[in-house]
């Protein structure tokens, strides 16, 4: 069932009736900006709450007693997640691990594919199609075997690289 403009309606009246006495209560458990966030969370749940229990339970919504312990469980549950989530280890460590592995990768990230460029513009178009098979598509050697018709990829790309190093004048490249 789709709520309606009289839920609407009504809802909005008892949240302008009420709405300081929300806060004074909601103050109690949070500080600061929060307290406006925990309020607006909480309007979306009392109208959650005056939709389904509008028809049976509507003498519940005039109740001050009621509205109260409505609030105050909510406000009890948005502390225990709040403490769930600062006990959870992984949320905090892995979002600060991601984010400076991010700021450290990106040049060493650009480098290699420059490095890469180079190294294909050192051998000939078909070493290359097989260099890209190999480390960009990441298919076996058997795999490019049988879709190349060439026989030992794994002597041809030894060779390849061999080439490249020399052409290249370095001993140890990263990205092998």
């Amino acid at each position: 069932m789709k709520p309606t403009s009289i839920d609407h309606s009504q809802f909005e009246s008892l949240y302008a009736t009420q709405q300081r006495f929300f806060k004074h209560i909601i103050a109690r458990y949070f500080e600061g900006p929060q307290q406006q966030d925990v309020l607006q969370d909480f309007a979306i749940h009392l109208f959650g709450l005056l939709h389904l229990k509008k028809d049976a339970d509507a003498h519940l919504f005039e109740s001050k007693a009621w509205l109260r312990t409505v609030l105050v469980h909510f406000c009890i549950s948005q502390l225990r997640k709040e403490k769930a989530q600062k006990n959870n280890v992984w949320t905090k460590t892995m979002t600060q691990h991601i984010i400076v592995a991010d700021e450290m990768i990106l040049g060493k990230e650009q480098a290699l594919k420059e490095l890469y460029q180079e190294a294909l513009g050192c051998v000939s178009k078909k070493e290359a199609l097989v260099l890209k098979m190999k480390y960009e598509y990441k298919c076996s050697a058997k795999e490019i075997e049988r879709r190349l018709g060439l026989p030992h990829v794994d002597v041809l790309l030894g060779r390849i690289k061999a080439k490249i190093k020399n052409k290249m004048g370095r001993i140890e490249l990263e990205w092998w």
